[in-house]
């Protein structure tokens, strides 16, 4: 096969007799060349470890199941989707969960251990057994991950969060130019129903610094009814934050990076959202709560909670 030579292995594969006799144009308009070359693959390189970041640093993190209608008794994959709420784009690091919470319907809260999940297919996944009928509840929380951004490329990340507000602060102290840390972790809930009896076990606070806890059993619920959501931030309802709520494939973000989902709105002054089940499927809400840092490490402290469930075709 043949095999393309840089300009400077063309200057090094001429016989150590000759090399002395090229042209000094040719072999100026050589190293040239190889200079150029370089410098166009440094940059490519760069632009693919911003993109990179980016993306990776903007990944949310859902919880998911095949249906989250399931049998009592019976053993069922739990599902982490650490990408977008249709496909998960990169496995979770079991050395990052610092809480996995598990509650089968009537029963005590366990912790299954990080050994029994597995990878496949850019998916974390989780094999559980059902109990006897009723509500249950999964959560996994995340250790802080510190990334560091360019001021552009952080101008992403918060656009992509729906986090414009930082970026206009930040311009009006005249930080808009600098680049920034941005310490983050991230903690998710899956309510699933096992038969057809409902328990009460779906609104457990399980302490994360943020979750959402349903002021309705989601199984109660058809298309038509309203369901009521409130977000805890560390133990306390946050009002004023920005939620986002949606469904099935109905997500994704514009070019400009902001967001699609079908519900965005403020939780109120108790902490609550409130929409109207529009269809059947997979359901989420999710949120990002980002503050400036009080610690050396890090510019601001960013703490993302999602929760997700499923309305039946009825």
């Amino acid at each position: 096969m043949l095999k393309s030579l840089s300009p400077k292995e063309m200057i090094d594969s001429e016989p150590a007799c000759c090399r002395q006799h090229l042209p000094a144009g040719r072999r100026m308009c050589l190293l040239k060349n190889d200079k150029y070359l370089h410098r166009k693959q440094n940059i490519l390189l760069s632009l693919f470890a911003i993109i990179s970041l980016i993306v990776l640093s903007s990944h949310d993190l859902f919880i998911k199941l095949d249906s989250f209608y399931l049998k009592p008794q019976t053993e069922a994959l739990i599902y982490l989707y650490n990408g977008t709420f249709g496909k998960s784009e990169a496995v979770l690091a079991r050395n990052r969960m610092v809480d996995v919470s598990l509650i089968n319907p009537g029963e005590k809260i366990v912790h299954p251990d990080k050994s029994l999940w597995f990878e496949e297919n850019n998916q974390t996944v989780l094999k559980i057994k059902t109990g006897k009928e009723g509500t249950g509840l999964l959560g996994v929380s995340t250790l802080p991950r510190i990334n560091e951004f360019s001021a552009e490329s952080f101008a992403s990340n918060m656009k992509h969060e729906g986090l414009t507000k930082v970026l206009e602060e930040r311009k009006k102290l005249g930080e808009d130019a600098k680049p920034a840390k941005k310490k983050y972790s991230k903690h998710v809930k899956a309510i699933f129903q096992v038969g057809n009896k409902l328990s009460d076990d779906y609104k457990t606070v399980l302490g994360y610094p943020t979750e959402f806890i349903p002021m309705t059993n989601p199984y109660s619920l058809k298309v038509g009814d309203e369901l009521s959501m409130k977000l805890l931030i560390n133990g306390k309802p946050m009002a004023g934050e920005m939620v986002y709520a949606s469904y099935n494939d109905q997500f994704g973000h514009a070019k400009d990076g902001t967001p699609l989902d079908t519900f965005q709105m403020a939780t109120d002054s108790e902490g609550l959202v409130k929409i109207k089940i529009s269809n059947s499927g997979h359901w989420y809400f999710r949120t990002v709560n980002l503050v400036k840092s009080s610690e050396n490490d890090a510019d601001y402290i960013s703490i993302s909670a999602a929760i997700t469930f499923e309305i039946k075709n009825q």
